[in-house]
């Protein structure tokens, strides 16, 4: 059941909060999380290719074209999602101020997104009139 957006703001909220008291500790579960996923995203991505691979080679064999079409998907697939998976995520708040250290000090971000950042600059502008 996916979160409401006042329990994802609550979070987004409680994460920044720990990148800000112990960026040391959230940097070490974070990589401890990615290893994991990426751990079964790769094993979930073989166990496809072969298992699609198998229903290829038993359609051929058996003469069942739906079979082999099956199988060749599950392979397509399998392989598109590791390749999703292997893409790098978005950057965090420390990572991006690393890659970028003559940029100044780091905005905060806000949760809420584009409609948030441009309700903010609505309400810069009337104020500034």
């Amino acid at each position: 059941m996916p979160l409401s957006d006042h329990e994802q703001r609550l979070l987004d909220e409680i994460e920044q909060a720990l990148y800000a008291e112990d960026p040391k500790f959230a940097s070490s579960v974070r990589s401890v999380r990615r290893r994991s996923r990426l751990r079964t995203a790769v094993v979930t991505s073989v166990l496809g290719v072969l298992v699609g691979l198998a229903c290829v080679l038993v359609g051929l064999v058996t003469n069942l074209i739906v079979l082999s079409v099956v199988g060749f998907v599950l392979v397509v697939g399998a392989c598109g999602y590791l390749v999703q998976r292997l893409r790098p995520s978005s950057p965090t708040p420390d990572s991006a101020r690393d890659a970028h250290p003559s940029a100044g000090p780091a905005r905060t971000q806000r949760p809420g997104g584009l409609r948030g950042r441009m309700e903010e600059r609505l309400r810069k502008r009337f104020d500034e009139s």
